[in-house]
C-alpha cells in the first residue's frame, strides 16, 4: 500500500499540530477530525456523522453508526489515548449536535492539508483507515479485532491487510531459522 503512512507517523503529526494549535497555528475543529479518524480508523463519512452524544469521555469510547448497513447499526471504538481525550474535551464544548457540521469536500481538504503539513505527503482520507487497520492487526495478529473495529461485515475485506503484514511473516521466519 503505497500511500498509506505509518501509524507511528500519523501519531506523532498529531501531536505536532496539537502543538501547533496550542501556539495558534492549527485550528482546533480541524485537528479534532484529523484525530478521530486517526484514532478510531473510521471512515469520512462516518466521521462526518458523529454527534457530540457519540463520545463518551466517561467510558472513554466513540460510537460510530456504520455507513455502510442499513438501520442504526453502531459500533464502538474504545480509545485509550490521554491524548485523544485532551483533544476532544478541547473540542466538545465548542459544538452542539453533530461534530463537524462540513461538507464532505471540505473534509478532504482539511485531511490533504493535514498529511501535506505533516507528513509531507498528500494523502487520501482513507489511507489513514488502512494505516489504523494495519497498526491494530500488526499489533493483535487478530483479524477478528480488525473486522469489529473497522465495522466489516466479513472477513474477505479483511483479507486484504494480510497481504501487508511481510514484516511478520519475516520476522516469524528468522526467529525459527536463526
Amino acid at each position: 500500500m503505497v500511500d498509506v503512512p505509518k501509524y507511528r507517523d500519523l501519531l506523532e503529526a498529531i501531536k505536532r499540530a496539537y502543538r501547533d494549535m496550542d501556539n495558534g497555528r492549527y485550528r482546533i475543529k480541524d485537528l479534532a477530525l484529523v484525530t478521530v479518524m486517526v484514532y478510531t480508523g473510521c471512515r469520512l463519512g462516518e466521521a462526518l456523522a458523529l454527534t457530540k452524544e457519540d463520545i463518551d469521555t466517561k467510558e472513554r469510547v466513540v460510537r460510530i453508526k456504520q455507513s455502510k448497513k442499513r438501520g442504526e447499526f453502531y459500533r464502538v471504538v474504545p480509545i485509550p489515548s490521554g491524548l485523544f481525550w485532551e483533544i476532544m474535551d478541547r473540542y466538545l464544548w465548542r459544538v452542539e449536535g453533530k461534530l463537524f457540521d462540513i461538507s464532505e469536500r471540505q473534509a478532504r481538504n482539511i485531511v490533504y492539508k493535514f498529511t501535506l503539513r505533516y507528513l509531507r505527503k498528500k494523502l487520501r482520507p482513507h489511507a489513514i483507515r488502512h494505516s489504523y487497520a494495519l497498526a491494530v492487526l500488526e499489533a493483535t495478529k487478530n483479524i477478528e479485532v480488525v473486522r469489529r473495529l473497522l465495522g466489516h461485515s466479513n472477513y474477505n475485506t479483511i483479507k486484504y491487510y494480510l497481504d501487508y503484514t511481510q514484516k511478520d511473516l519475516e520476522e516469524e521466519l528468522s526467529s525459527i531459522f536463526s
